[in-house]
């Protein structure tokens, strides 16, 4: 018949493990924050550049004051996306 362990010392014995991993969960996890910002920026800053890319193209096309007007619009957009997507305090 196999002994029981006593709780407190099976407790001490295996919480180290548990502690890593956990570590390792929380470390994934903040990995995957991380991957998945940067990912979301860049996509958001490639649409803005692209467009930005279309003002200058097509300046020409325009008056000063409109390509202006749409390039100030695609810095509030970068501006708003950084707002919506700020992590908590």
């Amino acid at each position: 018949m196999q002994q029981l362990l006593d709780f407190p010392e099976h407790v001490e014995k295996t919480e180290p493990i548990r502690q890593k991993q956990m570590d390792t969960l929380a470390f994934d996890q903040d990995s995957e924050t991380l991957e998945k910002q940067v990912r979301d920026l860049m996509q958001e800053l490639e649409d803005i550049q692209e467009e930005v890319r279309g003002i200058w193209e097509f300046r020409r096309h325009y008056s000063n004051r409109d390509n202006l007007e749409a390039l100030q619009e695609q810095k509030r957009r970068l501006t708003k996306w950084v707002k919506q997507n700020e992590l908590p305090s």
